[in-house]
């Protein structure tokens, strides 16, 4: 009888002690399940679970259900969260130097993009943010490039002005219509679609997935390929429970979740190909233009102190887009990314 006890005394405190052994990381976002954002985050779990043996585990809360995007910076910081996808404009309002990708025309095309984000001054960024906040950005991915859509007629920059155009409240989106010297018109996002239906607004600014996704086509004639921002978000663990893992561990974690955002970019990418293709066939006019001009009338009209960046934050992205030879470690670009390359380029 007593042997019975003890074994079971020692069985229950290997469970025990298995459970505490066990860091379960929650990782909040506002995607749905279905988007390449979760899924990926739930695979980067499944790997990591699997390479710990269990030590770390994920937990992912999708669909905005641990709270609204502006809110996880502070669950980040409470620890009702542990990692959070955080848009570089909320991200920035800590560190004010990544606001600079969210600049009118930072980036030429989807290379440019990825050459930034492997390159030593990303690297540089990333380890400013962790020292003026404590959390640790892993990285980000690639969320897509925004394109205006009207019922009007846009050749140039100087068909904007006046145009009343709805932008996001986050100040990058209201600097891009600054800009363009048109009416910004901030509007809650569930309501873009009747405000473009009911003539509140004439315009408005997303990636060609989200056109697609809200059925903006149905109320909006063009779709005019301005890429004027090629948005980012942010990975970002907080700083408490990085540093709770142990070293090996912080290793597995940092290198499941970059594996997976190069998917996320991947699946990104195709997709705007994708819903290009798609809007056409559904009837919306998507024209190119002459994104030079555009850049052209941003730069005469805002700096990249007007987010709380500086010049010299833009022009060494620039001088990554006049690097030829790719970063170390970089991949070459696929077929898909050169597709939408060459589309940027002739924008």
């Amino acid at each position: 009888m007593k042997k019975r006890i003890f074994l079971f005394a020692l069985s229950t405190f290997a469970c025990v002690a298995a459970i505490a052994q066990t860091q379960v990381l929650k990782w909040a976002h506002v995607y749905e399940a279905g988007e390449p954002y979760h899924l990926q985050a739930v695979q980067a779990g499944d790997e990591i679970a699997r390479l710990t043996q269990g030590r770390v585990r994920l937990e992912v809360i999708p669909a905005s259900k641990a709270g609204g995007e502006e809110t996880l910076p502070a669950k980040l910081k409470s620890g009702e969260i542990h990692i959070a996808y955080l848009g570089m404009t909320h991200a920035s309002k800590d560190y004010p130097g990544l606001a600079v990708s969210g600049f009118p025309f930072v980036f030429q095309d989807i290379d440019h993009v990825r050459r930034y984000l492997a390159s030593g001054f990303f690297q540089e960024q990333l380890d400013g943010y962790e020292k003026a906040t404590g959390n640790h950005m892993i990285g980000a991915v690639y969320y897509g490039a925004r394109h205006v859509t009207s019922n009007r007629s846009i050749t140039g920059p100087q068909d904007m002005a006046g145009l009343k155009l709805r932008v996001p409240g986050a100040p990058a989106y209201k600097l891009f219509g600054q800009a363009m010297q048109a009416q910004v018109t901030p509007i809650p996002f569930a309501k873009v679609y009747e405000a473009l239906k009911n003539g509140e607004v004439d315009a408005q600014e997303n990636p060609l997935p989200t056109i697609y996704a809200k059925k903006f086509y149905e109320v909006q004639k063009f779709a005019f390929l301005t890429g004027h921002i090629h948005d980012l978000v942010s990975i970002t663990l907080s700083g408490a429970a990085w540093k709770a893992l142990t070293p090996a561990d912080q290793k597995v974690v940092e290198a499941a979740i970059r594996k997976a955002a190069t998917w996320v970019n991947v699946q990104t990418i195709s997709n705007e190909l994708l819903m290009e293709a798609e809007l056409r066939r559904l009837g919306m006019q998507l024209r190119s233009v002459d994104r030079k001009a555009f850049r052209e009338a941003a730069l005469k009209r805002v700096m990249p102190s007007d987010l709380g960046a500086t010049q010299q934050d833009y022009e060494r992205i620039q001088a990554i887009a006049r690097n030829v030879t790719p970063p170390v470690g970089e991949p070459p670009l696929t077929k898909a990314d050169k597709g939408a390359q060459a589309r940027s380029e002739a924008r």
